[in-house]
């Protein structure tokens, strides 16, 4: 009885082309390479950024040149709460850096500055971060009502900020505002969360 040969591939042998499995690999590099460019995307738009401290408003909590993460997406799921701080641009100012301040008022609430306090649907807050009182009243001299989406903005150094007081800053509206600082990088000796 003859015995059959049996025929061994060499490695060196190249395999016949087929366009139906090269179509299958290109398809899956596809999807990888899309997912890759959305979870880019998603890092980007609703991650994390760096963002600096300009000045001195929000001394003791911060102060000037301090390098903050900025919290791109801490308000896609949730609004802000009173004494989050935040980073915003103004409409107008769209392409100039951000301001950093803290939410003291939100949505319908009424705010009124006299005698030195923040006074919240005419009571007193007494939990502020800080403990200065403040000397300019500026537009919160008189009473002012919050629309819905608009909140109202203190530095902390209440004494030396250009905020929600002033005509030029005013309420910010939650468009406005782009994500939640959390986190110093800057300088090494205070790197740590922000409160």
């Amino acid at each position: 009885m003859r015995r059959r040969r049996r025929r061994y591939r060499s490695s060196y042998e190249k395999e016949p082309f087929d366009l139906k499995i090269f179509l299958q690999e290109l398809g899956q590099w596809a999807i990888i390479t899309l997912v890759v460019i959305i979870m880019a995307y998603s890092i980007v738009t609703f991650g994390m950024q760096s963002v600096k401290m300009i000045g001195q408003s929000m001394s003791p909590a911060l102060n000037n040149n301090d390098t903050l993460l900025l919290n791109k997406g801490a308000y896609s799921f949730r609004d802000p709460k009173r004494y989050d701080i935040i980073a915003f641009k103004l409409k107008e100012d769209a392409d100039g850096y951000f301001n950093i301040k803290r939410i003291v008022g939100l949505p319908g609430e009424t705010i009124q500055i006299k005698s030195g306090s923040i006074y919240i649907n005419g009571e007193a807050l007494r939990d502020l971060p800080f403990d200065s009182l403040i000397m300019t009243e500026g537009l919160a001299l008189e009473p002012i009502t919050l629309k819905e989406n608009e909140y109202f903005v203190l530095g902390d150094n209440c004494n030396n900020s250009e905020d929600s007081r002033y005509i030029n800053i005013g309420n910010i509206s939650a468009k406005e505002i782009k994500g939640k600082v959390v986190f110093r990088i800057m300088p090494r000796t205070d790197i740590g969360r922000v409160k």
